[in-house]
């Protein structure tokens, strides 16, 4: 609140100020008049009397002066604390406003890591994305190789129980031979044993029921013992097959475990191949950009210089123009003074054009040895073009002098034929249609001028006619060996003309058809005027000597080199090498774009490629991971039906086992109960026979004893055979008894053989469950390290790539 009652008081006062100026200007007083209650007692006192009011404000005077003081004094040190206000106010907007911008400059520093963050993030999770396809790829490769192995240990396993179940069916159908004979024979022998009872051999039948019960009883324990070492030998078997299995699925680990760090070998050196293509293609596309930026700064300045071209084309144009009017003019004047020389100064001028002519024979004499000379140096090709261009030089030289000699005796002659011969340039002037403005002559003035560049201008550039139009080549370089006084040294051979210059130039103009007019009318009268003789003058000494040097004069301007050309010329060759190397450099920086282009769109379509088959890589692992997960859960189920199905057995065949053992000690039971009734039989039989041995046996003497033993004899046979006849019923109960226990023994080794069966296959589902849940959990184990592995990897791809800086 004091904060705004301060800015509410700077205001006003800033409107508020009497004295017309900003109250925040505090270096000078605001207040320069009187205050506002001195001009209210003014205006009071002005309706006053005058006596009264000068007596009034004698006596006010110093109240007002100290009022006015004290009135100042604190008007300044509340100015001076509302300066002071002003200033901290002012000095802590500066401060905000500091801390504004730098956490303005802050907030764009973090923005820009978090977009850097951000990019590296999403090429973070690229690699990671690549990194996991390829390692989903591995594993369903490793998972199919496996299950091919597995497939085949399968069909292995199944060939093996094959050959198993054939054994044991062999085995089975010659124990059940062995069985029906050995059943044969007990019956054959039951057979006999009545056929025996039946003949009263009671006491052979026992002995030999008895051996015959202690011989099945050998041959019970001789088949039960092979049943039992066979039985140890399956489980031997068994065991040996079990740990042939684990080594071969140690050695198909160990193989997998091969191919998986071959599969990571490839994977890394696939991931380097794809990091190194995007550097690349990154490094190509800042290349492509870098020529994009050059080509268009090299287009930029070829439009600067075709800009600044067509400048110098007007320029030389214009200059071109100025240079054919002054030698237009020059030829008028050439003309006038040649009408007015008398014969004698003609015959002077040829002489003087002779000794010319041959100075100039001379000079090509020495040039024809000079360009021979450097031709032996440089090669026998410059040579000849050398010779040619000085040969058509003389040539054309010596043509223009025989024109100039030709129109110079037509003065004496025929002068009336002047007007048609009146320009003795006009064989000399021509246009030249060539694709190369100023090197199309390179060839007739490569000792002159511009041909004297080593023909750079003709090599350099190739603007066509279109661009410059015709233009003139003004040769002034040759004219340096020649003496200026010579009219032979105005060579206009050299001038290359258009066809408008040269009407403009062979145009008569009005002097010159006065000229000739008056010519025409002297000429009409030499036939009867008087002919001065030879030698004489028409001229004093002093005007032939002035028409000399006058004549000496224009030879000099005109054989005087035109700096303006020679410097278009100059600046025109410079454009034009200048021109030629941008376009080599922009043709070159074209070749070099066009490769970029290229190297992109092939790196660019690899990539495509690429993707397209690790898209289909990856859609094929998928529908072959959800098929494999399919066979699994039905494997499952199988596995689990199996389980129930051999649990079952179990139980089976162990109350099967119970019974058995049950009736096996019932069989030991009985035997053993047999064995002793044998002992006992035999021992009796023995007793009998002592006891026979000892009584006196006497034979009956009379016919009653006789028949009385008779009597006791027949009592004992029928007890003997009532007790036989029991025998027999308990032996045959026995043989019965012994046929079921076979039977049922049978039944057991049957039951014992599915069991150990399906205990071999539960086995062997089992190994396998167990080899599966193993090579799981070790594929688990290694997709961990690889996933690991290829964060660490696409970490360090990413950092080499672009050039992190790595912290912690």
């Amino acid at each position: 609140m004091e904060e705004e009652l301060v800015f509410a008081l700077l205001l006003v006062i800033r409107t508020t100020c009497p004295a017309g100026r900003c109250s925040l200007c505090f270096r000078e007083p605001l207040f320069q008049t009187q205050p506002w209650e001195t001009m209210a007692d003014q205006a009071t006192a002005s309706a006053r009397p005058p006596q009264h009011d000068g007596i009034e404000q004698e006596q006010d005077q110093p109240d007002y002066q100290k009022l006015k003081q004290q009135l100042e004094m604190e008007f300044n040190q509340k100015r001076a604390k509302f300066k002071e206000i002003y200033m901290s106010k002012e000095d802590e907007l500066k401060r905000q406003t500091a801390v504004l911008e730098k956490t303005q400059v802050e907030l764009s520093s973090v923005q820009e890591e978090l977009n850097e963050a951000r990019a590296e993030m999403d090429t973070i999770r690229a690699v990671a994305t690549l990194s996991e396809s390829t390692k989903q790829e591995a594993i369903d490769q490793v998972k199919q190789q496996w299950l091919e192995e597995v497939a085949s240990l399968q069909a292995i396993m199944k060939d093996a129980e094959r050959e198993v179940k054939l054994q044991f069916q062999q085995k089975l159908e010659q124990e059940r031979a062995q069985w029906a004979q050995y059943r044969e024979g007990m019956e054959r022998e039951i057979a006999e044993l009545r056929r025996r009872l039946s003949e009263g051999q009671e006491e052979e039948n026992l002995e030999n029921d008895m051996k015959r019960a202690q011989e099945d009883a050998e041959k019970l324990r001789s088949v039960v013992m092979p049943m039992e070492s066979e039985i140890s030998a399956l489980k031997a078997k068994l065991s040996s097959s079990e740990e042939r299995v684990k080594e071969l699925e140690a050695a198909k680990v160990k193989e997998l475990n091969h191919v998986l760090e071959a599969e990571k070998s490839c994977r890394t050196d696939l991931e380097m191949y794809v990091a190194v293509l995007n550097t690349q293609k990154s490094v190509l596309q800042e290349d492509a950009e870098k020529l994009r930026k050059e080509l268009h700064e090299v287009v930029h300045l070829l439009e600067l210089e075709r800009q600044q071209h067509n400048q110098l084309k007007h320029t030389w144009q214009r200059a071109n123009d100025q240079f054919l009017e002054s030698q237009r003019l020059l030829m008028q004047d050439m003309q006038r003074i040649e009408s007015v020389l008398t014969s004698e100064q003609l015959r002077q001028v040829e002489e003087m054009k002779k000794r010319d002519q041959a100075l100039v024979e001379e000079d090509e004499k020495e040039r024809l040895s000079q360009a021979r000379e450097a031709s032996e140096e440089d090669g026998t090709e410059q040579a000849e073009a050398v010779e040619d261009s000085l040969l058509g030089l003389s040539i054309e030289e010596s043509h223009l002098s025989h024109s100039i000699n030709s129109s110079l005796h037509s003065l004496d002659t025929d002068i009336p034929a002047r007007p048609e011969s009146s320009d003795p340039y006009k064989d000399s002037l021509r246009r030249v249609q060539s694709t190369d403005s100023l090197g199309s002559s390179g060839g007739l003035l490569q000792p002159h001028g511009l041909g004297g560049q080593n023909n750079k201008a003709k090599s350099a550039s190739q603007l066509d006619e279109s661009d410059f139009g015709p233009l003139v080549g003004a040769d002034c370089g040759g004219f340096d060996n020649i003496e200026t006084s010579s009219i032979s040294s105005l060579l206009p051979g050299h001038f290359l003309l258009t066809k408008d210059q040269e009407k403009a130039i062979k145009a008569m103009t009005p002097e010159q058809e006065e000229t000739a007019s008056l010519l025409s009318s002297i000429s009409h009268m030499t036939d009867t005027t008087y002919l001065p003789p030879s030698g004489y003058r028409m001229v004093s000494e002093s005007e032939w000597n002035l028409l000399q040097q006058e004549l000496k004069n224009a030879g000099r301007k005109l054989g005087r080199r035109c700096d303006m050309c020679s410097n278009y010329e100059k600046q025109l060759q410079v454009i034009q090498g200048q021109e030629a190397e941008t376009r080599d450099q922009v043709k070159k920086l074209q070749g070099i774009l066009r490769q970029a282009n290229e190297q992109l769109e092939r790196t660019v379509n690899e990539r495509q490629e690429f993707e397209d088959s690790v898209k289909q890589a990856n859609e094929e692992t998928s529908s072959k991971i959800s098929e494999l997960k399919q066979k699994v859960q039905d494997s499952e189920s199988v596995v689990n039906a199996l389980q129930q199905a051999f649990s079952q057995a179990k139980r089976n065949t162990q109350e099967q086992m119970a019974v058995l053992l049950q009736s096996r000690e019932q069989i030991s039971e009985e035997l053993n109960r047999l064995q002793k009734d044998n002992e006992s039989l035999q021992g009796k039989h023995r007793l009998y026979l002592s006891l026979q041995l000892q009584e006196d046996f006497q034979m009956p003497t009379t016919v009653q004893e006789l028949q009385k033993l008779v009597l006791q004899f027949r009592e004992d046979v029928v007890s003997a055979r009532t007790a036989a006849e029991h025998l027999e019923e308990k032996l045959k109960a026995e043989i019965l008894f012994l046929k079921e226990q076979i039977q049922a023994e049978q039944c057991l080794k049957e039951n014992l053989e599915d069991t150990l069966q399906m205990e071999i296959e539960g086995c062997k589902e089992e190994i396998a469950l167990e080899s599966f849940n193993l090579t799981l959990f070790k594929q688990t184990a290694s997709g961990q390290d690889m996933i690991q592995d290829d964060r660490m990897l696409s970490c360090l791809v990413f950092v080499v790539c672009f050039d992190v800086p790595v912290q912690g």
